[in-house]
């Protein structure tokens, strides 16, 4: 049974998608809330695959939903010049107006390791990415000292202040200064954000 959790201001969203999931045989919606935020703090309800609404979402809380945790379907408007930035991510992209037929057959391709979207939305991913070009450097991270990349990299496995004092042989608190920093160099919103923008700037080991 894939296990799913929606994310949409619409409860007439949430509420088709959940029927029309529930009818697959095997899909099961756990969760369902008005953000993505809400799922999030709920730890996603167990939730192997999390559909959210990306006309309710800003940037930030959408720049990093697939660096870990459950596999991400965003539901885009036409022409969502993220688009491209969300299937580099790993995020599946849909139209707004997905069947619960087409949002499950991308889960159970996202399940498989594989990325699903649209012809026409790999199309217009294609306009707004360039294939094949190393992105530009984030802006600040040539200014990060080696102890912060040292715990960007820790960051980008998920590591918490503690652990990553730990990890580094620093205490928590000055862990969580560290991290500060590198969000205000990298101009980022979050922590996650942060990791976001040092991995979408080719720097997959930080």
């Amino acid at each position: 049974m894939i296990r799913f959790a929606l994310a949409s201001p619409s409860p007439l969203v949430r509420a088709g998608l959940a029927a029309g999931l529930g009818a697959q045989g095997d899909c099961a919606v756990v969760l369902s809330a008005a953000t993505l935020a809400e799922l999030g703090e709920a730890g996603y309800g167990g939730a192997e695959i999390v559909v959210v609404d990306a006309g309710a979402e800003g940037d930030g809380e959408l720049d990093a939903v697939a660096l870990s945790g459950p596999r991400f379907i965003v539901l885009a408007e036409t022409a969502d010049e993220r688009v491209g930035e969300w299937l580099i991510d790993g995020c599946s992209v849909l139209p707004a107006g997905a069947t619960p037929d087409e949002v499950a057959g991308a889960a159970r391709a996202a399940l498989a390791g594989l990325v699903a979207t649209t012809p026409a939305y790999a199309a217009e991913a294609l306009r707004f990415e360039r294939v094949g070009e190393r992105r530009p450097v984030a802006p600040g991270f040539e200014s990060l000292t080696p102890r912060e990349r040292q715990v960007l990299a820790a960051m980008s496995h998920g590591l918490g202040n503690r652990e990553i004092g730990g990890a580094l042989g620093i205490s928590a608190h000055t862990a969580k200064f560290h991290v500060a920093q590198i969000i205000a160099k990298l101009q980022a919103q979050s922590r996650a954000h942060a990791v976001a923008k040092a991995l979408r700037a080719g720097f997959a080991d930080a």
